[in-house]
């Protein structure tokens, strides 16, 4: 810790003493400093790296301070900053992928070949199996050699995942090089295959057909995917004879485009920090494309700087196709923040537009359901499957199946949980709610028990699931089944509070009298809502046989449990 903040961290925790106990003076550099950690606390990434570059002129080579400024910088997006203590880390031993990743982007954007060569930093597994490749065909292209280029982005040399990066980057390197009727056939394999919902690759494809002389066919293949407006916005350029995007025609955008689609897959399920460095080296090389900045917003968003996301977001141009997408993802954001009022205005125009797609009404729902509205997300998600029809998926049935059983309309909800467990019938999540939901309401408890199970099978680390499982041994009498169930589940989840009533339940039942007030203590310790808090308090008071006996129900699916 560098000296100046414990000096500092002395002056504010006397600040409460007359101004003559105050011995030690307020140093520039730690104020910045200090200034610096509450604007972090406060997810304000920008100002948080304006103070800690500030704190640095005090103190520009401690270790500690370079790597707090980094990591801030990086998530606001100040490329000098970011790119100057990539460089200053990396010298003094204390590099790591992210500002490997920095200093990488820094040379494509310089068109530094030899810088890129000599970097190092990044493993040799996971991402790295593509990054490397297609880095160095970019980098050739750049050189002017093609034919060495393609040699190391060619399909038949990867499997899975991996091949499907190396296809996309082949035929964006294709079309760089002016070879359209080469790349079209590899956008629109693309097109027909995996990539069907990817915008940007449509409009690829058509702007290599139009270029290899087959206008008709690009026309057709644009207007063969699902309508929204960035792809209508290019259906009508083309018809007016204007060029089309072709994508990436240069190395720094190819590798902008990488970047950006690592950091889209390695923050889907569950953000990794390295995501947002992967989002931010594509708005360092490709700053003027617009997909760059709502990818960056997006893992943003999910890694929890939603902050720094509206920020990614005002930089995309209102003139750009992505115009309309981006305020969308801009509701989402201030919904993330709490700005409920300006979130829902956002996506109830946004729905309400002549080009809404079925996306929007979905997030729409999404929120009202956040707010605990669950009849008005039921709405939304039933004019979403209107607008999908067959290609509706599996989560909108199972969206609205949710929405309407928390809205207490369980036939219908019903329906829609069996619909979506039919189109995915080892699908955990489904398995689980509809099996909870019944469960909750005493019926067809074997029939229950029997979904909670499969479940817990195909998903063994799953606390929320466990915990189904145990409450359902617990309904049916089991005991001896539902005591090591619920204890499974909170070892996976020790912080639920409707997790550890019910182990306490299962305990009591079990005669194991203190650990249930044990169990039932944690509980109420963990912020219950006032319900759930209030009938812990008559168990802890009375036990679990008084409690029910005077007339409290057995808990149910807290609100938000991911079943």
């Amino acid at each position: 810790m560098p000296m100046f903040v414990t000096r500092a961290a002395a002056v504010i925790l006397s600040s409460a003493a007359p101004a003559a106990a105050i011995a030690l003076p307020i140093t520039t550099a730690s104020h910045d400093y200090v200034l610096g950690r509450f604007a972090d606390a406060d997810n304000r990434s920008a100002d948080a790296a304006r103070y800690y570059g500030a704190a640095m002129k005090g103190d520009p080579g401690d270790p500690i301070l370079q790597r707090r400024a980094f990591d801030t910088a990086l998530i606001a997006g100040d490329d000098r900053l970011v790119t100057t203590l990539a460089r200053d880390l990396e010298t003094g031993g204390k590099g790591d992928a992210a500002t490997a990743l920095v200093r990488l982007a820094d040379a494509l954007r310089r068109r530094d070949w030899g810088a890129v060569d000599a970097l190092k930093g990044l493993p040799d597994t996971g991402y790295a199996a593509v990054v490397a490749p297609v880095v160095g065909a970019w980098v050739r292209l750049g050189r002017g050699d093609v034919d060495a280029a393609l040699a190391l982005v060619d399909p038949a040399q990867f499997t899975g995942v991996a091949r499907s990066y190396i296809t996309e980057h082949r035929a964006m390197i294709l079309a760089a090089a002016k070879r359209p009727a080469e790349a079209a056939p590899l956008f629109v394999a693309m097109v027909n295959g995996e990539a069907g919902g990817v915008d940007r690759l449509r409009i690829a494809a058509a702007s290599a057909l139009v270029a290899a002389h087959k206008p008709d066919e690009a026309r057709a293949l644009l207007a063969s995917g699902a309508p929204n407006s960035v792809v209508s916005a290019a259906a009508k350029r083309l018809a007016s004879g204007q060029r089309l995007d072709p994508g990436a025609t240069e190395p720094r955008v190819g590798a902008a485009y990488l970047a950006a689609r690592i950091a889209g897959d390695l923050s889907r399920e569950r953000p990794v920090p390295l995501a947002v460095a992967f989002a931010r080296a594509a708005t360092l090389l490709a700053p003027e494309v617009g997909e760059m900045w709502l990818i960056a917003g997006d893992v943003l968003t999910r890694s929890g700087h939603a902050e720094a996301a509206l920020t990614a977001y005002t930089r995309i141009s209102p003139r750009d196709d992505l115009a309309a997408v981006a305020t969308r993802h801009r509701g989402l954001a201030l919904a993330v923040l709490g700005r409920d009022d300006e979130a829902r205005a956002i996506l109830e125009v946004a729905a309400a537009g002549s080009q809404a797609t079925a996306d929007d009404w979905q997030r729409l729902g999404d929120l009202e359901r956040k707010l605990g509205r669950h009849a008005a997300a039921a709405a939304d998600y039933s004019r979403a499957i209107a607008l999908a029809g067959a290609d509706a998926g599996w989560t909108l049935y199972f969206y609205r199946g949710s929405a309407s059983e928390q809205a207490g309309d369980w036939v219908r909800g019903e329906a829609d949980l069996r619909t979506a467990l039919k189109i995915v019938p080892d699908e955990p999540t489904v398995l689980n709610y509809l099996g909870y939901a019944m469960l909750d309401r005493g019926q067809m408890l074997p029939e229950a028990t029997a979904l909670i199970a499969r479940a817990a099978a195909l998903r063994p680390d799953d606390g929320f699931i466990a915990d189904s499982l145990g409450w359902a041994y617990f309904r049916a009498g089991d005991d001896t089944r539902a005591v090591p169930a619920l204890e499974v589940a909170a070892r996976l989840e020790p912080g639920d509070a409707t997790i550890n009533e019910h182990l306490g339940d299962a305990y009591w039942r079990a005669g194991r009298r203190l650990e249930a007030r044990f169990r039932w203590r944690a509980a109420a310790n963990l912020s219950p809502e006032p319900p759930q808090a209030a009938l812990l308090a008559r168990k802890l008071d009375f036990g679990l046989d008084v409690a029910v006996a005077q007339g409290a129900a057995l808990p149910a699916i807290p609100e938000g449990t991911p079943r």
